[in-house]
């Protein structure tokens, strides 16, 4: 390799067309240059608030009306379910189950409910619109949204209190739902991750590894790994705060508001950063990609790489001379030869009756290249063979 000085001029340029790139980026002070001590992760800092001031301008300088609109409707959604004389009465601890939903609400708070209902729905359709190649995670966070709420009603069922007094015995299935959350988002992460190394792999490839090595710093995931993380500590904290809130019904005047203030404020700051979180994905990967892990994708690859071979019929050959030869697999995995009966050549199964002429067909089979005589399952490739 010859010794170039990797300029930004020989990064590619031409895979997608951006008003500017991170390398662009200028920070007014360096976290690094103000004590020696913290030059090591001082860099580091300085690389993600990098990321976050690029992100942040290009969100700014691509959003259209229509996803400030889409954040506006998620905005009065989440008020509309949020604010009512029932949250802020406690409702009637007397009823529950089914009767508080038909006759405990008043006809108002009723109908919020279902205004908010009906806002979510229209919330995730324009979701589903505005980001494709993001729709079944954007969707999946949304569900996970509500899991976390789910997972802190569990928690305040028997502890109104929580997290204070805790009795482990009372964690069970609030737990098991935080660790399912957990581990699809997970999941997600590692997804964007991998399709992004796969994606600079393939859009951004060159001889010289110091030019890769500016493509990989180019579409770092870092600054957007931590408005991923703030995305869920706000969840954590909105639907903490919210079941705190209406955790104890007979709370005293004011004793509790500051958890239901608490509860709006995070929880409207969570739509703006979940439009982070799935906008910047798609908008580094182009609308042709398809965002998972690299298990899933060599699994997709192999399963279709499979069907491929069941449409074509892989064809058979023989294990000595590699001739081609007609020996095949049927749907219900019986191995057929044509039959030997001159003026036949009817296809039939080893073992059974020809069904053109009725002779028993042999289990063996002879290559007419080179007159080798062995088991037909012999000259059946591996991939064939059961």
């Amino acid at each position: 390799m010859s010794e170039l000085d990797v300029t930004p001029n020989q990064v590619d340029d031409t895979h997608d067309e951006m008003p500017f790139r991170l390398r662009d980026m200028t920070l007014k002070f360096s976290v690094a240059d103000l004590h020696p001590a913290l030059k090591g992760i001082g860099i580091r800092i300085d690389d993600i608030r990098r990321e976050l001031k690029f992100q942040s301008k290009l969100a700014l300088h691509e959003w259209e009306k229509q996803h400030w609109m889409t954040l506006l409707l998620g905005a009065i959604a989440f008020l509309v379910g949020s604010i009512s004389s029932e949250i802020f009465s406690g409702g009637d601890a007397t009823i529950s189950g089914i009767d508080g939903m038909t006759g405990a609400i008043g006809g108002f708070a009723y109908f919020q409910m279902l205004v908010s209902a009906i806002l979510w729905v229209w919330f995730a359709i324009q979701v589903w619109n505005l980001f494709p190649i993001m729709r079944s995670h954007a969707l999946t966070l949304l569900v996970m949204w509500n899991a976390m709420f789910l997972a802190q009603i569990m928690f305040h069922v028997e502890n109104s209190d929580f997290p204070f007094g805790i009795v482990l015995s009372q964690l069970m299935w609030g737990t098991l739902i935080v660790l399912t959350v957990l581990f699809l988002l997970s999941f997600f992460w590692k997804a964007v991750l991998e399709t992004r190394d796969m994606h600079v792999e393939a859009y951004h490839v060159h001889e010289d590894v110091r030019v890769m090595e500016v493509e990989m710093a180019e579409h770092s995931l870092a600054g957007w790994t931590l408005v991923f993380v703030t995305w869920l500590l706000l969840v954590i904290i909105s639907t903490w705060s919210g079941a705190h809130y209406v955790s104890e019904r007979i709370a005293l005047d004011g004793d509790r508001n500051i958890f239901l203030l608490l509860h709006i404020v995070c929880g409207i700051l969570i739509l703006p950063v979940y439009f982070w979180v799935i906008w910047f994905p798609q908008r580094m990967l182009g609308e042709n990609t398809r965002v998972q892990t690299k298990a899933a994708f060599a699994a997709d690859a192999e399963l279709s790489s499979l069907g491929d071979e069941v449409v074509e019929k892989k064809k058979s050959f023989c294990p000595e001379c590699e001739t081609d030869v007609n020996v095949q697999r049927n749907e219900t995995g019986d191995i057929a030869i044509p039959c030997l009966n001159q003026g036949c050549g009817t296809m039939g199964i080893t073992g059974m009756p020809c069904s053109g002429c009725g002779q028993v067909m042999p289990t063996r089979y002879t290559c007419p290249g080179c007159d080798i005589n062995a088991p037909a399952l012999d000259f059946l490739p591996d991939s064939e063979a059961w």
